[in-house]
């Protein structure tokens, strides 16, 4: 987390060198983000991750066969449990998701490449991820619903909204204004959603990751992968292979402080 208005430090881990040159240049255009190092292998990720105390980590899945981002950064937040970590990746697959559920602790959140081209999300991602919260690309929330024997289906439509917000990173305000509810009403709201899960926590964020991680533990993905919509999403740089990543937006204002309690 940072601290007097320093900027926050951010490692890259990407091992396409022009989706990492792109993540990169965008976010250096932060007034808020300083990129400490930019590597492409798990190795160098762990190492410099350690040793240079990023604040966060922006981690793509597959990194080769010697360690996929996922375990690199579980070695990193070993060392450094404070280092946030953003999980970017093309799938949508559960088993990808899970682990991020089984992470210990908070800091952790899982983005999409196809719907990163928007650079203001990229660093609110790693902003919820410095302030402890567990968060999922709302592309990926759109497709899971709950399981029969899920807890889940203990609650209200309205509750469910409020969940589907608060896995989404969704800040108290923006769940308010999407439900009608006051800001002290959707703190409420998620109290007695943490009682009818089962759930609990002793500050904003950790009731708030504990309704991510039994969001994320209790649903199931309602649509079956098809190569052909997949294809699709992937936003084609001319000039480029067709499996790279969206071109970035340039920086616009800064995302600001996420602030829960």
């Amino acid at each position: 987390m940072t601290t007097n208005g320093a900027k926050m430090r951010v490692l890259i881990v990407e091992d396409q060198p022009l989706f990492r040159d792109l993540l990169r240049t965008a976010l250096s255009a932060y007034p808020t983000v300083e990129v400490i190092a930019a590597v492409d292998n798990p190795r160098d990720a762990v190492r410099i991750g350690i040793s240079h105390k990023p604040d966060a980590i922006l981690m793509d899945v597959e990194l080769g066969e010697e360690m996929t981002g996922i375990e690199a950064a579980r070695k990193i937040k070993e060392a450094r449990p404070q280092t946030g970590v953003v999980i970017l990746s093309s799938h949508k697959d559960k088993e990808y998701l899970r682990s991020v559920a089984e992470g210990r602790g908070g800091g952790w959140s899982y983005l999409l490449k196809q719907t990163m081209g928007d650079t203001d999300a990229i660093v609110r991602a790693m902003e919820g991820s410095t302030w402890g919260l567990v968060t999922l690309d709302p592309a990926i929330i759109e497709y899971l619903r709950p399981d029969a024997d899920s807890n889940l289906q203990r609650l209200t439509e309205k509750q469910m909204t409020v969940v589907k917000n608060v896995a989404g990173g969704a800040k108290t305000q923006e769940i308010a204004r999407r439900t009608n509810l006051t800001e002290a009403e959707v703190d409420s709201e998620i109290d007695r959603i943490c009682s009818e899960l089962g759930v609990s926590g002793k500050t904003g964020a950790e009731r708030r990751n504990s309704v991510a991680v039994a969001y994320l533990n209790g649903t199931h993905r309602v649509v079956e992968r098809d190569p052909a919509a997949e294809a699709a999403d992937v936003i084609r740089i001319e000039g480029a292979p067709a499996v790279a990543p969206p071109a970035l937006e340039p920086a616009g204002t800064p995302a600001g402080a996420w602030g829960y309690g």
